[in-house]
């Protein structure tokens, strides 16, 4: 009989990406975690794990032994809760690594918390650090970023955002005054709020939607904003900080904004942990009222924390740049004080019990929203799952709903398999996810909700209605290209025009593309040329790209990385990668669609089968059929806003795919029935 102990090692060695990390955190040795993997891939006659220097990703035996040990490990815990309700006291020690950003406004929900819970001991880092996969030693992280994170085991919840603004003291202001745009401005001292010293350049956004770019050297670039507050106070120059950190000093007007009306790049709040269903009763409480408190202040300043089950708060400051109004429209306006702002949609809020430690009544909003059929559904957020769009959703449709949702990122690959570990037991209400064949197979496993009529389905465009299950288990929100050729112009002269050019040898060792059994897109990508091809000439054709030197990578970021970085040359590669590169214009690259068409990837967008919030969850699907947010989409994600619309009247991308552009989607039906056989073939090629 199969090692349950080994199964279950081997599900923490793939949630912690590997053997070091793993048995740090079990308080194991490195060669027993080695030794009992070893001992599993010998009960099981399979290599489970693939590594290589830092890589490190499963086979398609692995990912399936993974699917497996996560169901084992999700009924063990749901066991053991059952039997030890009695220990669900909030005590203990956790630890938070906080960026100095917020540090200064936990001292409330610190007090609160250790009021209100005698047995519960915090410890809190203050440091904006890289996370290590290797190295970290925090249960939380609460990071305000306006970076890329790194990818990493535990969960990222995005709580809100909050815009960099550019100011100065009013005598410093005095000098630049009359500028009509960041673009135009020229002064020697600029001092920044990031991490990445070579940042040269930021994303303007005024009142009007204009966009410019604010083009710089900056003297210091630093997270700490006592520091930048301080140069900004004493006079020393501009300085691009978080309005959360300038709100007071603007509103007192020891400073004002540079120029009126304008604001800098996003940046957002996050919280990092572990899988919900590796928390104990604790360490979930201490991240679902962290997330709501600094929510609520980075949104209102200090005041009481919402419920999540109800409504959005109205904000009662106007210092912050939010993402939608009660009826949909970018439209900002300066307020008294020269920062761009819009106003949220109103609505009813609830006291929640930990929020008597704080000693304050209950807030008084004069107009409210209605919820319709609110009371129908379960009380608290709806839980969206999502590789896509996971830092724009939060604020536009709690402010348009009046309805709060918990967004949880991650892989494609890593969703399907936290859906099969949850089976017996969802912890989502709603998917959206890249590769129609997914929700078939989904729906094949009876995990959506059929027969789902969106009020207003007959917003559908052409494309979207193609792609329309019969059974209205999914509706299409997208459609882009699973693969394209990208390539560096200053070492390419001559670029392939078709897809079978990536076998000649003049880009041998030279092109790269994503792995299909891990990143989302990259199956469809291969399913398609399977397809269309027939499984022995695309077999050939895959056997002649490896033969001349195809490297594999985790997703498709790290391969438009290695474009960037000069790694590779050429890439097959997702077109919203491909076009975002571009238009950075980080490296001299350009994108190849060849004449027969690229292989198309669907996005869509599925109900859980047994949510228990299924008006809420429905109310998401309309959302994201109206052309109002879905252009709101296509504008507001910079990558994940490339694609195709799939209702009347949304606005597709100036800066990506031509219009008309030919797309070559494989059939669900085949892309599911063959799919084991595909990514178990590349994984075994790949090795050779």
């Amino acid at each position: 009989m199969l090692d349950l102990n080994d199964l279950r090692l081997f599900v923490h060695i793939v949630e912690h990406q590997g053997i070091l990390r793993a048995g740090r955190a079990l308080q194991l040795p490195k060669s027993t975690m080695s030794r009992r993997l070893a001992a599993l891939e010998e009960q099981l006659k399979a290599r489970l794990v693939i590594r290589s220097g830092d890589e490190f990703r499963l086979t398609a035996a692995g990912e399936e032994a993974y699917r497996l040990g996560l169901a084992m490990v999700e009924a063990a815990q749901h066991a053991e809760d059952r039997l030890m309700r009695s220990t669900d006291a909030i005590s203990g020690r956790v630890s938070i690594n906080v960026s100095p950003l917020l540090a200064s406004s936990l001292g409330l929900y610190i007090a609160a918390m250790t009021q209100a819970h005698p047995g519960l001991d915090l410890v809190v880092d203050v440091a904006d650090r890289v996370l290590d996969q290797t190295s970290d030693t925090s249960d939380l992280y609460l990071y305000a970023h306006h970076w890329p994170l790194r990818d990493s085991p535990l969960i990222q919840r995005r709580i809100c955002r909050n815009p960099l603004l550019l100011v100065a003291s009013p005598d410093v202001a005095a000098r630049v005054a009359g500028a009509p745009g960041p673009a135009s401005l020229d002064f020697p001292d600029v001092f920044v709020h990031g991490l990445d010293a070579g940042t040269a350049s930021w994303s303007f956004q005024s009142e009007a939607g204009e966009a410019e770019i604010l083009s710089c050297t900056p003297r210091l670039t630093t997270t700490n904003v006592e520091v930048l507050l301080s140069l900004a106070l004493s006079g020393a120059g501009l300085v691009l900080l978080p309005e959360f950190a300038a709100r007071t000093a603007v509103r007192e007007g020891a400073l004002v904004p540079v120029i009126p009306g304008w604001v800098g790049p996003a940046l957002t709040m996050t919280l990092l942990s572990p899988p919900r269903r590796l928390m104990n009763t604790t360490l979930r409480r201490v991240a679902d009222e962290l997330g709501a408190y600094v929510k609520t202040v980075i949104l209102q300043g200090n005041q009481p924390v919402p419920n999540p089950g109800w409504g959005v708060l109205k904000p009662g400051r106007v210092h912050f740049m939010e993402l939608s109004s009660a009826s949909p429209s970018e439209g900002l306006r300066a307020d008294e004080s020269g920062v761009a702002t819009l106003t949220l949609a109103e609505s009813e809020i609830a006291m929640r019990p930990f929020l008597k430690a704080f000693g304050v009544a209950a807030m008084t909003v004069t107009t409210a929203i209605s919820l319709p059929a609110a009371a129908e559904d379960a009380p608290g957020p709806l839980v969206l799952y999502t590789n896509d769009f996971e830092g724009v959703i939060t604020e536009r449709f709690e402010a348009d709903t009046g309805r709060q949702i918990d967004v949880v990122q991650m892989s494609g690959g890593e969703i399907l398999a936290r859906i099969a570990a949850e089976a017996a037991n969802p912890q989502w209400d709603v998917l959206i996810f890249n590769g129609s064949y997914s929700f078939k197979m989904l729906d094949g496993q009876n995990q959506l909700l059929r027969g789902v009529e969106p009020a207003n389905i007959g917003n559908l465009n052409e494309t979207g209605r193609t792609y329309l299950p019969e059974n209205r288990s999914w509706f299409p929100i997208g459609m882009a290209a699973s693969c394209v050729m990208l390539y560096r112009t200053d070492r390419i002269g001559n670029p392939p025009a078709k897809f079978s050019d990536l076998a000649d040898s003049r880009f041998n060792g030279k092109f790269g593309m994503a792995d299909p059994a891990i990143a989302a897109p990259a199956y469809p990508c291969v399913a398609e040329f399977f397809h269309s091809l027939g499984k022995d000439n695309a077999e050939a054709y895959f056997t002649s790209l490896f033969d001349n030197g195809m490297r594999v990578f985790r997703t498709n970021g790290p391969v438009g990385r290695a474009i960037v970085s000069g790694e590779l040359d050429l890439a097959l590669i997702t077109s919203q990668v491909a076009y975002s590169l571009k238009a950075a214009g980080e490296a001299p690259v350009e994108v190849v669609w060849p004449e027969e068409g690229a292989p198309g990837v669907v996005r869509g967008v599925g109900i859980q089968a047994s949510t228990k919030r299924s008006e809420a969850a429905r109310t998401f699907v309309e959302w994201l059929l109206k052309p109002e947010t879905q252009t709101y989409l296509s504008q507001a994600a910079a990558a994940d806003g490339l694609f195709e619309p799939t209702v009347e009247g949304a606005t597709r991308r100036a800066d990506g795919p031509a219009e008309g552009a030919v797309y070559r989607v494989a059939p669900d039906d085949f892309s599911v029935a063959n799919e084991a056989e595909i990514k178990t073939w590349f994984a075994d090629r790949a090795l050779q």
